[in-house]
């Protein structure tokens, strides 16, 4: 945990370029969910053009599928490869 900003982080990239950047809130039970490419947040997919506020796990883990589900930046079917 951070303890600067109260919040936790994980970050799953996914074999389609794409990377799952999944922050927690404690304090107020919310999670943030954010698209990224190559360590930085991106703003035109189809998933979102913002970072995405959830107010619970399951809406995060609905917004992490879509976007391991998102088209492959370099073709090929996505999975996930590191978390």
């Amino acid at each position: 945990m951070n303890s600067i900003l109260n919040k936790i982080n994980n970050q799953t990239t996914f074999s389609n370029g794409y990377t799952a950047s999944v922050s927690y809130y404690p304090d107020s039970d919310e999670h943030e969910v954010a698209v990224m490419v190559d360590g930085k947040i991106v703003y035109d997919t189809s998933v979102t053009n913002d970072v995405v506020r959830c107010s619970s796990a399951h809406d995060a883990f609905d917004v992490v599928g879509e976007i391991m589900n998102l088209p492959n930046i370099g073709g090929g079917p996505s999975k996930m490869i590191r978390e």
